[in-house]
């Protein structure tokens, strides 16, 4: 029998030992480079902004004399930043110590750094006196309702101002987007339409003349932006903001925008009415899920079934994108459309597009009834 050696053994000892020492040491660095890890997605999750789409403000009283410690304590209490301890390790770190006393709007919105540089200028988020959100398809009526709500101010006096002919003739030699189509006879609002949806903000003591002036501002450019086009189209802006509202009043998404802007061009091309429901409903100033044949024959030059071509004029405020569809419809060989109520599937609805009268009037027959069920389901 052979036996090792005792320099043998102690070279298999020896490589053992190594194998051992090498294991340990990349456990150790594997967990160090892991701790890394772990502390950078920590801490950068720390500087980052705890919401970035929120528009939340957060009023913040910062003491005369106190150190980043105090100040990390209080915006972590407001829920401004996730750590008091990474905030005050992070201004050490990047020297950052001058912070003037003072009362701040601060928003969970911003970055540590965006914090420590508005604790340092004194910057302040100036919070708005007046919010004014107003939607898309939003009517010249619901616009002076959520104005006279939003900016306390009377109904009545915002009607009058948006009726008045020669505020409006003013505006006219203002606004080149403007012309005397919105003074025609028979429209209802001369200014529907061309108050562009948006969120406006405003401080105490604005007049209303600014605030409307403000919301024809995105409308002007809206018109300059595509001043060739229009013009290359044939169609006045008036006509077109006219066919937009239609379009954006009776489309769910953005692609139904450009099919239903089709569908219409192929109807004025042959000569056919529109005969839209939103126009109908428009000229009666009633809303309902149903048309009856009362309603088609209201003798309004918005009502295009009794009516053939475009409305007199805009029905609601148009967004940029039901503008841009009709400007730029799809090339489609569809005629009809039909519109399916909210549902699972289709939360906002869903827009059926037929060629022929006769297929449409299966959808009409096969769905009618759903709208009977919503109508009934959201009875107040």
């Amino acid at each position: 029998m052979n036996y090792p050696s005792m320099p043998d053994e102690k070279r298999a000892r020896s490589r053992i030992v190594r194998r051992i020492t090498v294991v340990i040491l990349a456990v150790f660095l594997l967990v160090i480079a892991t701790g890394s890890a772990l502390a950078y997605v920590f801490v950068k999750r720390s500087v980052e902004p705890i919401d970035p789409t929120s528009t939340e403000t957060v009023e913040v009283e910062v003491p005369y004399g106190v150190g980043s410690g105090y100040i990390g304590e209080l915006l972590e209490e407001k829920g401004l930043v996730r750590s008091s301890t990474i905030f005050r390790l992070y201004t050490r770190f990047k020297n950052e110590s001058s912070f003037q006393a003072g009362t701040y709007t601060l928003s969970p919105s911003l970055s540590l750094d965006e914090m420590i540089s508005t604790l340092k200028t004194g910057k302040v988020i100036v919070v708005p006196d007046i919010k004014l959100v107003i939607p898309e398809g939003f009517t010249i009526d619901q616009v002076t309702a959520r104005l006279a709500k939003t900016a306390d101010l009377p109904k009545e006096q915002i009607s009058e101002k948006l009726s008045d002919r020669e505020y409006i003739r003013s505006l006219v030699n203002q606004h080149e987007m403007l012309t005397e189509e919105v003074l025609a006879d028979g429209i209802y609002h001369p200014l529907e339409g061309y108050l562009f949806p948006a969120t406006y903000e405003f401080n105490k003591g604005v007049t209303l003349e600014e605030i409307i002036e403000n919301m024809l501002e995105p409308t002007e450019r809206l018109y300059q932006e595509n001043k060739n086009q229009i013009a290359a189209s044939g169609r006045t802006f008036h006509e077109l903001l006219a066919l937009a509202s239609v379009v954006e009043k009776e489309a769910v998404t953005s692609e139904d925008r450009k099919e239903i802007a089709g569908v219409f061009e192929n109807r004025l091309a042959d000569g056919m009415k529109l005969q839209s429901d939103p126009t109908v409903w428009y000229g009666t100033g009633e809303s309902s899920i149903f048309t009856t044949f009362a309603d088609l024959e209201n003798d309004s030059l918005y009502n295009t079934y009794r009516y053939g071509g475009i409305p007199i004029g805009p029905i609601a405020s148009v967004s940029r994108d039901a503008f841009e569809a009709t400007l730029n419809p799809n090339d489609t060989e569809n005629y009809y459309f039909y519109a399916r109520p909210p549902r699972e599937d289709f939360p906002k609805g869903e827009v059926l597009f037929e060629v022929s009268y006769e297929d449409h009037q299966k959808n009409v027959s096969k769905y009618r009834s759903e709208w009977e069920e919503f109508e009934e389901a959201n009875k107040n």
